[in-house]
Order: structure tokens, then C-alpha cells, then sequence
């Protein structure tokens, strides 16, 4: 960033003009290491080659696409912001000219993102991939995949051809607004991402694994990687999709086969023996006590062959009790407001204080845990068949009312064979000769992929998103892609060369403290004020080198970046 600084020189003789100095201060920001990057991907060729270059301008799609990520990683911000971010920077540290920084606007971007939606730029991502895989040799053997929601705000009518922008289920909890699912597949090696997919808001995850998987067989050229997702994969023909190509894959069983439903009937009945295979420690507070993951002795296996692998852990065996806990304190509150209400109303006859009963039982699920029983009270009234001021002669009628009650207890049989389920989860998977603390490690893995979710809407702030165009908006889900995989590979690179050298922490976060796990943010926050000066006076020119600190100067060399970008 170059800013013109004028200072005044004071002078001796009041009647001479006064003669000023300039001061430029040129502030390069982390931008040498992002272009190091983008230069690395090759990037600006593979985009340019592909949907070629603007019919109008000097700046290409390439180019305009590297400058969306330097603004996405370095200070995120609306895409109708972009030429006033720039406008203080020198146009050679975003790798552009001065004339072509000057053609750069929200228009521009606007186009960039309609080509990396064409049927041309399709070929962008095969070739990025490969390029992703060979010059940072990531390890294909384990892929995960999971997705997430982009939400949109705008009713989107003309959005009719997929992927098409509509309601869904929306992980971002908001069903007042549409949505386009974004899938995302990364690698067991640092958790750099490897493929996305772009799919209609009401697309649902079970039929997106078909497709995905016969995508990385062609980028890849292999079949014998191991796929790992969620229980949404966990389908016959998905898991027989994979399996007669010689794929591995590795998943959780839902409830609702049978499997699961007829194993937790028998642990309710019968306890299993468990024997711990991981203890995995808690790094976020160190007084709670490890996670331990066990495993019985069970050898059950599917109807088509595929070997299931029973775990409990302790620390979802804490969650799932406290969930029970309170799912029955919310039903005890519920019945005890109904039983105030009894004898009232609608809360007279007996048909109607069960479906009340019931109605709370269902909603709380606890209707296997209390038993609750209706009792009846017979109780006389009398009531004067004459009008006026009683007399003691008065005729009267004896009236029969029934008064309903509710004795409410714990099943606590129930509840101990409930407590035997708790903490407990099948894997399912067609790896025969893993132990099962090795499949553990391996479905272990599928947490980072939600991690690279979080610092897509996070750190670069994706959603919610305000685009008219549809398919100009599945183009920015792309860039996003792109520079979400350039921040993975920025901090993978980092941790990699931290466990090689022996570093065990960096402090890179407030205040100088510490941290064994730096991420793309802090790593590149440690160069956003890195800048060099310029005093010029007359036909004088006095520059100031680059002074980094220890700390810069550690991160680039674990980055592999030369000095040189900052001289």
C-alpha cells in the first residue's frame, strides 16, 4: 500500500518558498505469501487457459480471480468494496499493473465469477486439483466429505436450473431463507481441501455421494481410497457403489437399521464387556478427564457382508446421560403443569387428559422412561332443585363427579438399561483386516472437515450472501473454494515444518501468546504490518529496508517463502 505523506520542513528565511518533503510508505501486509501461494497453484494460468481472457479490458479473469483471493484472505469485505480496497495498494504486490488495477471494479469480479460458471469452467478445478496433489504431495489414500449450507438473502424466482437456490434444511438454522449446499472433500493430510461440489438448496446428502465418489475414481485414477462420511452415506446402494470397485469406505450406522436397533435392545438387557482401545486427552481444559473410547467383543456384521464395529465413549456417554437428565426434567415440569390444570375445561374426561399425557410423553421423548397412571376420585355434591333462599326442605339431587389425578414415577429399570446405550456408536466399514482402533482413527479424522467449514464462515465470511444472479453466486462459492484451499495449505505447510524443526508452539496469538496449532488467520495477521519507506526530497531518495522480527523470519522459513518477497 503506497500513501502519500506530505511533510513540512520548518525554514530559517520566511520570505523563501517552503519546500516540502514526501514520505511513501509502502505496506506489503502478508500479500508476498498469498501471491507465493497463488503462483505455486498457478492459479492466474490454469483460470486464464480455461474461460480465456475479458472481451474488453486489459485485466483477464485469472488475474481478476488472484485479486479476489488476496481481498478474501487479507481483509474480507462486499464485492461492490473491492476497487476501494485497492485503490491504496501498489498494484505489483497483487501482481497486476497499474493500468490494469485501474480497470478493476465490482463489474469486473462480477464477469470473473460468470466465467467460472461455464461449460468451460468446469476444466478449472480437474486441473487445480492435480496441480493441489502434485506440488504439495498430499496423501490421497483417505478422503472425508461432508457439507454445509450457503445461505442467501432474496427470493431467487429466476433461480430454476441447478444448482438452484431454494429452501432446505439449513445448518445455518435459518429456514426463513434459501439456500445452495456446498460440499467439500479433503484429504487425511493436513485437511486440504480436494474437491467441492455445488448442489440445489433441497438437495440432501445421501444422494450426493454417488456422484462425488465417481469424481475422485477420475482425479485420482485410483478406486482403492478409503471414503469417509457421515451417516448419510450409510445407504445400500451408496456402501455397494463403492465396495464393487474394489473402494474402501468408512461411516456410522443410523438407528434405524436394524443392526443398531437389535444390538441396544440386548445391551438394555444384558451389559457387554468394553475394553478400551484410545484415550485421547482434553486439550481445551486439562483438569476434565480424557475421552476413552472402548469396544466389546461383538463380531456382527451386515446382511451384505460389511463389518460393523461397536464403540463407546465416555465423554458421549456424559452427554447423552445429561440429555436424558434433562429431557426428564422438562417432561416432570410439563406433567406437573398438566396436572394443575386437571378437572378444568377440556381436562375433564379421561380420553382427553391421556392424548395430553401422551402428546407431552412424545415430545419430550420419555415415554419409555415414566410411567404415568390416571386415577379417579369419585366425589358427591348436592345440588337445590328450587330457586330462591335455601330452606332446610329444600329438595335437593346428589350429583357424582369423578375428579382425575396423575402418579408420575421414573422407570428406573428403564432407565438403567437406557444408561447401557449411552455413549454407544456402530462404524461401519468394508476395511476386514483393520484393528478397530485403527477404524476409530479414521472416522476420527471427519471432524476437521467441519473445522474447514468454520473458517469458511468464520474467517472468510461467506454467508449470508447478497447476489442477484444465481449462477454469479455459485461462482463466488468457487472462489471461496480456491481460497479456502490456499488457507489450508498455508497453515498445513506451518505445522508441517513446525513438527519437522521441532518448534512446539508460536506466538501468534493476542498478546504474544502461544499456540502448537497456528491457523491461516494468525499466520498471515503476523505480516499485516510488514512495510517499507520511501523519504524523498528534491532529486534525494532515502529508502528503508524490511526489518522482520525473529518471528516473521521463523514462519517463512516453515512456509518455504524466500526472504526475497520482502525486499
Amino acid at each position: 500500500m503506497f500513501i502519500h505523506a506530505t511533510m513540512y520542513i520548518r525554514q530559517v528565511n520566511s520570505n523563501r518558498c517552503s519546500r516540502g518533503a514526501t514520505l511513501g510508505i509502502h505496506r506489503l501486509g502478508s500479500h508476498p505469501i498469498i501471491a507465493h501461494f497463488l503462483a505455486r497453484l498457478n492459479v492466474e494460468s490454469i483460470v486464464s487457459s480455461c474461460v480465456g481472457a475479458a472481451r474488453q479490458g486489459v485485466l483477464d479473469h485469472g488475474q481478476t480471480l488472484c485479486v479476489l483471493i488476496h481481498n478474501l484472505l487479507a481483509s474480507p469485505g462486499p464485492l461492490y468494496r473491492i476497487a476501494e480496497w485497492a485503490a491504496p495498494l501498489e498494484p505489483n504486490v497483487l501482481g497486476i499493473s497499474r493500468a490494469q488495477k485501474e480497470a478493476l471494479n465490482d463489474d469486473r469480479v462480477a464477469r470473473a465469477l460468470d466465467a467460472l460458471v461455464t461449460e468451460r469452467g468446469r476444466n478449472i478445478w480437474f486441473r487445480l486439483t492435480l496441480r493441489i496433489i502434485k506440488q504439495f504431495e498430499i496423501d490421497t489414500r483417505q478422503m472425508h466429505q461432508d457439507t454445509t449450507t450457503v445461505t442467501f438473502h432474496g427470493k431467487y424466482q429466476s433461480s430454476v436450473a441447478a444448482p438452484c437456490i431454494t429452501r432446505g434444511y439449513n445448518k445455518d438454522h435459518r429456514p426463513d431463507l434459501k439456500q445452495l449446499v456446498f460440499g467439500l472433500t479433503v484429504s487425511a493430510g493436513g485437511a486440504v481441501p480436494i474437491l467441492h461440489q455445488v448442489h440445489s438448496g433441497n438437495r440432501t446428502d445421501d444422494r450426493i455421494h454417488h456422484g462425488n465418489v465417481e469424481t475422485l475414481r477420475g482425479i485420482l485414477g485410483r478406486t482403492d481410497f478409503t471414503y469417509v462420511a457421515d451417516s448419510k452415506l450409510c445407504t445400500i446402494n451408496n456402501l455397494g457403489h463403492i465396495a464393487q470397485y474394489g473402494g474402501f469406505f468408512v461411516t456410522v450406522m443410523p438407528r434405524t437399521w436394524k443392526e443398531d436397533r437389535q444390538f441396544r435392545k440386548k445391551l438394555r438387557f444384558k451389559p457387554v464387556r468394553w475394553r478400551e482401545i484410545l484415550r485421547i486427552a482434553n486439550h481445551r481444559r486439562h483438569e476434565d478427564l480424557p475421552n476413552v473410547f472402548s469396544s466389546c467383543e461383538c463380531r456382527d456384521q451386515t446382511a451384505h457382508g460389511y463389518r460393523i464395529v461397536w464403540i463407546r465413549s465416555s465423554q458421549k456417554a456424559q452427554e447423552d446421560t445429561l440429555h436424558h437428565q434433562k429431557l426428564l426434567q422438562w417432561a416432570q415440569a410439563q406433567l406437573g403443569e398438566l396436572k394443575s390444570k386437571l378437572n378444568h375445561r377440556r381436562l375433564r374426561s379421561k380420553k382427553a387428559i391421556r392424548q395430553a399425557v401422551d402428546d407431552i410423553l412424545e415430545k419430550t421423548h420419555t415415554k419409555s422412561l415414566i410411567r404415568v397412571d390416571l386415577q379417579s376420585q369419585t366425589q358427591w355434591t348436592s345440588r337445590r332443585l328450587k330457586r330462591g333462599r335455601p330452606a332446610a326442605k329444600d329438595p335437593v339431587r346428589r350429583v357424582k363427579q369423578i375428579a382425575w389425578s396423575l402418579r408420575i414415577e421414573l422407570d428406573h429399570e428403564t432407565l438403567a438399561g437406557e444408561k447401557r446405550t449411552d455413549g454407544v456408536f456402530p462404524l461401519l466399514t468394508n476395511r476386514l483386516k483393520l484393528s478397530k482402533r485403527e477404524v476409530l482413527m479414521i472416522y476420527k479424522y471427519q471432524p476437521y472437515v467441519e473445522k474447514r467449514f468454520a473458517a469458511l464462515k468464520m474467517d472468510l465470511e461467506i454467508a449470508p450472501v447478497y447476489l442477484k444472479k444465481p449462477l454469479r453466486a455459485v461462482g463466488l462459492i468457487h472462489a471461496y473454494f480456491v481460497t479456502l484451499a490456499l488457507a489450508s495449505l498455508i497453515e498445513r505447510e506451518v505445522r508441517r515444518g513446525m513438527k519437522r524443526q521441532g518448534i512446539k508452539s508460536l506466538p501468534l496469538l493476542p498478546e504474544g501468546r502461544p499456540t502448537s496449532t497456528p491457523t491461516c488467520q494468525r499466520i498471515l495477521e503476523a505480516f499485516s504490518d510488514v512495510s517499507w519507506y520511501e523519504y524523498q526530497r528534491r532529486e534525494d531518495v532515502v529508502a528503508f529496508p524490511i526489518e522482520l522480527t525473529d518471528p516473521q523470519r521463523t514462519l517463512l522459513r516453515l512456509l518455504d517463502v524466500p526472504l526475497e518477497v520482502y525486499r
